[in-house]
């Protein structure tokens, strides 16, 4: 138990050198950003505002079923029978390239 506290300690420790961790948590901020302001430009409203990496839009359930075939995210909640909340979760690993690609199929959205 001991060796896997130790391990964790030297995990957090690295994080917290020279501003990792608040380098990779700005990069997930952004993206999600990006996210958020392609869905606002479409006229989508948010079911609650965010300023972290998760962003929560409400959309019509037939636009969830376009854009989950080509991209993930978590149902939320059911506003109604014909729209719901949505969670978009970005990461450290969270490719702006990606970012991208989704935020040209929100454009296309109708």
């Amino acid at each position: 138990m001991l060796a896997k506290g130790k391990l964790l300690g030297i995990q957090f420790e690295t994080l917290f050198e020279d501003g990792l961790y608040y380098e990779i948590s700005n990069h997930a901020v952004e993206m999600a950003m990006m996210i958020r302001e392609a869905f606002v430009e479409k006229t989508y409203s948010l079911g609650y505002v965010s300023k972290t990496n998760q962003q929560f839009p409400i959309l019509p359930n037939d636009v969830l079923r376009k854009l989950s075939k080509k991209y993930s995210f978590s149902l939320w909640e059911k506003v109604d029978d014909t729209q719901s909340v949505v969670r978009f979760c970005t990461s450290w690993a969270t490719k702006k390239e990606n970012v991208e690609m989704l935020i040209e199929d929100i454009k296309k959205l109708e």
